[in-house]
């Protein structure tokens, strides 16, 4: 185990824990907020990819409320988080504050959240045009995103990824494959997993219109860029 991956399991557990969290003494919270803001800047040096910091936060959080428990000033239990496995997937082709909230809807499901990026083959078979962004790209783009635990590039086949993972949960945008179509696509490859779908997109943006956006702001404004 990685030290990274050491940390985010740390930081699931601990948020597990805090649902047992009991103040006895008012006396107490003032630490237990300190504790809280170890916590979360364990989480900080997380995204920042500095988990051996993180490591550090993180441990001092759980000593202070180790030492408030054993004051008796506080009720807490450390918890182990179950594993929640979630998948996404898209094109990310220039991402735009929809995609933002699609994957922060889609790691609320879980705790881990794998995202798989679409090959440029199937990208240019699907829209019929290149993507903007090639796909070792738009894997780097997407992985830098906090919600995301860690992100592939995906297949042909595009089930495949989702065999070798099995995830507990298939989280799908607005747009993205029907419910009951996917369902039935997973019982033929004898695949188990819970399907949810987003609701609705964000502000109604899509990759697709930014595109468009640009190229008439850019075609307007080209002789006075030159």
């Amino acid at each position: 185990m990685d030290v990274c991956e050491k940390l985010w399991k740390y930081i699931a557990n601990f948020n597990e824990s805090m649902k047992s969290l009991k103040i006895l003494d008012s006396g107490a919270k003032k630490l237990v907020d300190i504790a809280l803001a170890y916590y979360n800047d364990s989480r900080y040096y997380l995204e920042k990819g500095d988990c051996v910091t993180g490591l550090i936060t993180i441990s001092y959080a759980e000593g202070i409320l180790d030492a408030l428990r054993n004051l008796g000033l506080i009720e807490w239990n450390w918890v182990k988080a179950e594993e929640v496995k979630v998948f996404a997937a898209g094109s990310f082709d220039i991402i735009h504050p929809g995609h933002i909230e699609f994957l922060k809807w889609a790691s609320s499901l879980g705790n881990k959240l794998y995202v798989i990026v679409s090959k440029d083959s199937n990208y240019t078979r699907i829209k019929g045009f290149e993507p903007i962004f090639k796909e070792l790209d738009r894997a780097c783009i997407v992985g830098a995103i906090r919600y995301v635990y860690k992100v592939f590039i995906g297949s042909e086949d595009f089930l495949k990824p989702i065999e070798e993972l099995k995830p507990d949960i298939i989280a799908l945008g607005p747009d993205q494959i029907g419910v009951e179509e996917l369902r039935k696509l997973l019982r033929d490859r004898g695949i188990s997993a819970e399907v949810i779908k987003m609701g609705s997109r964000v502000l109604n943006y899509s990759s697709s219109s930014i595109k468009e956006r640009i190229c008439r702001t850019w075609c307007k404004n080209k002789n006075y860029v030159q």
